[in-house]
């Protein structure tokens, strides 16, 4: 708060918005006597402290002349030549800026009516094609391709040595393991698993690739000299340590799976292959899934 040490006499006196209302007579604990300069008469004017907002070369007051209720030298004189009177009240003054504003309205309304109006167009437009295009023809061959979509993959029944038959798919692991297994050509030779892949941190055979193990089972029941290791892997993700163990137990469960179908665990070895060398790219969901995978290596046969 100013103090009335802080003003001295014949200090100009400006008020808010930096209008001189007169000049300091005498500063107290009381207040300010203020020298008018348009009382002829050496009227005074009092102000209490707390209407002073700073001291500097000048008193600043927080407010106008007029809602201080004091007249000011200019306005006042003009105004009196005018003949009008203001009873010591600072006149009106017309802002510009406010009083001569024109009414803006909806500034974005013409906006909203025009992007409403764009789109009702497109609509207009769309159903206009719409019922020109001709309605689409029925392949019927899609049809039936669509109606037989989870129609099996075409399978051969291959003889085995021992009297048995397998089912296989042409082209599968299984398939080219028992053409293999049934040629002069030496081991060692490795095959990988084209369904036995592994879910996301899991070891466990998935339901849909249990029937690629037991298929792999009868060819090596039927061909009982054949030696085999299983190599597991992962994808990227993970440590190299963890990819590690992982690999090994996705080798071991496979393994676990042939001898629970007679295979002797003599025959099979379960090694890790971990992270490394991978089939496909580990950036992708998919490529992960394929790296996720099984092979076996004929060490013997």
């Amino acid at each position: 708060m100013v103090k009335a040490s802080d003003i001295r006499a014949h200090m100009a006196v400006v008020d808010s918005v930096g209008v001189h209302v007169g000049t300091v007579d005498h500063a107290g604990d009381d207040g300010i006597k203020l020298a008018r300069k348009d009382a002829g008469d050496g009227k005074h004017h009092h102000l209490p402290l707390s209407a002073v907002a700073r001291v500097d070369e000048k008193v600043h007051l927080n407010n106008t002349a007029a809602l201080l209720d004091m007249p000011v030298a200019a306005v006042g004189a003009a105004a009196g030549a005018a003949g009008a009177s203001h009873d010591g009240l600072l006149p009106p003054v017309k802002n510009r800026a406010v009083d001569d504003a024109k009414p803006r309205g909806n500034f974005y309304l013409p906006w909203i009516v025009g992007i409403v109006g764009v789109i009702l167009l497109l609509l207009l437009l769309r159903s206009c094609l719409d019922r020109d295009e001709p309605a689409p023809v029925a392949d019927p061959a899609a049809t039936a391709t669509a109606s037989g979509a989870t129609a099996a993959l075409p399978v051969e029944a291959v003889a085995l040595p021992n009297g048995t038959s397998v089912n296989v798919e042409p082209n599968s692991l299984n398939y080219s393991l028992q053409r293999y297994l049934a040629s002069n050509e030496a081991a060692p030779r490795t095959f990988q698993f084209d369904k036995l892949n592994f879910d996301t941190s899991s070891a466990v055979i998935r339901p849909e690739d249990q029937a690629n193990v037991d298929a792999l089972a009868q060819i090596l029941a039927a061909y009982p000299a054949a030696r085999g290791r299983i190599t597991g892997y992962t994808d990227a993700r993970g440590s190299g340590a963890a990819n590690a163990t992982l690999g090994a137990e996705r080798a071991q469960a496979v393994v676990a799976a042939l001898t629970a179908k007679g295979i002797d665990a003599s025959r099979l070895e379960a090694v890790s292959g971990g992270e490394a060398n991978p089939t496909d790219s580990n950036a992708t969901s998919e490529g992960q899934f394929e790296n996720r995978r099984t092979e076996l290596t004929v060490t013997a046969k």
